[in-house]
């Protein structure tokens, strides 16, 4: 609805207040979720609606429910990520665990781009090992391969060939697409 608040969202709702310790609560509890894991800085800056002493102080009171990381070795497979996977979301945080600089250039000038308007990121283990524009054709049943970039220093080999192939053909599979095509 494209109307005024107090005519969409129910008086109850508006009428309810939250203390700030239950919001401060439920957004950093919100983020970690939604992150995995994370820095209390990572937490703060996932919704920007905590300051980082509200993080610091909501981590010090969790303490005994947070685990320190200790993340067992991904899983060789090849991902097609989307764009905004909570992984992708926070480009800084994604390139300093990674190593992986990525923008979204669907809303950049065409001449501008770098890399294509809707570029999934190709992560494969534990690392970002290329970058794939992909097009659905509703009308001619295709996932068209548009684009595809491999990272530098990546060395791009029949087994990783056929990992992308596969995901491709699982992504195809999702969007209803008979086949892939590919087009470049």
């Amino acid at each position: 609805y494209y109307d005024l608040t107090s005519r969409v969202i129910p008086t109850r709702f508006l009428e309810q207040e939250h203390l700030d310790a239950d919001q401060v609560d439920w957004l950093c509890g919100a983020a970690l979720d939604r992150l995995a894991f994370g820095t209390e800085g990572d937490i703060q800056r996932f919704w920007d609606a905590v300051d980082n002493a509200e993080a610091k102080a909501w981590a010090a009171r969790n303490m005994t429910k947070l685990v320190p990381v200790e993340a067992p070795a991904p899983t060789s497979r090849l991902r097609i990520l989307n764009p905004f996977d909570p992984l992708i979301r926070n480009r800084e945080r994604l390139n300093r665990l990674f190593g992986f600089e990525y923008t979204v250039e669907m809303f950049v000038p065409a001449a501008k781009r770098r890399w294509g308007y809707y570029v999934y990121p190709l992560l494969e283990g534990d690392r970002f090992v290329g970058r794939i524009e992909i097009k659905a054709n509703r009308k001619t049943g295709h996932l068209s391969v548009v684009n595809f970039w491999p990272e530098p220093g990546v060395k791009w080999t029949e087994s990783r060939g056929r990992k992308l192939e596969a995901e491709l053909r699982r992504l195809a599979a999702l969007v209803s697409s008979q086949d892939v095509v590919w087009r470049c």
